[in-house]
C-alpha cells in the first residue's frame, strides 16, 4: 500500500509540474507602450526631455508640450534655460517656450553664474543668458597664506 500511495504523489507532482511548465510556453503578448514618446526623460525644474522619433521639445508635469518637438538635440534645463539644437547649431529657450536665442551658435558651454563660453565661426568669446558679450569669468581668486 505504501508504494501505491508513494507512486500517487510521484505522479501527482509530476503532472502538476509538468502542467505549470506547458502552461508557459507559447508566445507571450507584446508590452504596451506606456507613454506617447518615444523617450521620456527625468523632470528638471518641472519639465522632462521628450522625442518622437528624431525630434525633442519639452513636457511639464501634468503631460503638456511647453516647448515644440522640433528640436535636433535638447539638454535639461538649468537655471530656468535649456541648451536646443537644430542641425549643428545651437541657441537657446526658457521654461515657458520662448526662443531666447536663436540656433546660431556653435557651441554653447555650461553656464557659470550667468555666463557661458561659446563658439560661434572659430569665435570663442563669454555671453550672457540675453546672448549679450561679457567680460571673461575670471578664476576665483585664492586667499594669501
Amino acid at each position: 500500500m505504501k508504494s501505491k500511495t508513494r507512486y500517487t504523489f510521484f505522479l501527482f507532482i509530476f503532472l502538476f509540474s509538468a502542467s505549470s511548465a506547458f502552461a508557459q510556453k507559447g508566445k507571450s503578448k507584446p508590452k504596451e507602450k506606456t507613454s506617447a514618446y518615444d523617450y521620456q526623460g527625468p523632470y528638471y525644474e518641472g519639465l522632462a526631455r521628450v522625442k518622437i522619433k528624431l525630434k525633442w521639445g519639452f513636457i511639464d508635469t501634468t503631460g503638456n508640450v511647453v516647448v515644440p518637438l522640433k528640436y535636433n538635440e535638447v539638454t535639461n534645463f538649468d537655471g530656468g534655460i535649456a541648451k536646443v539644437r537644430v542641425g549643428t547649431k545651437w541657441g537657446l529657450v526658457d521654461n515657458k517656450g520662448t526662443v531666447l536665442i536663436k540656433p546660431t551658435f556653435d557651441a554653447i558651454y555650461e553656464f557659470i553664474d550667468g555666463k557661458a563660453k561659446v563658439l560661434l565661426e572659430g569665435e570663442e568669446y563669454w555671453m550672457n543668458k540675453q546672448g549679450i558679450r561679457v567680460p571673461k569669468i575670471d578664476p576665483k581668486p585664492t586667499p594669501d597664506k
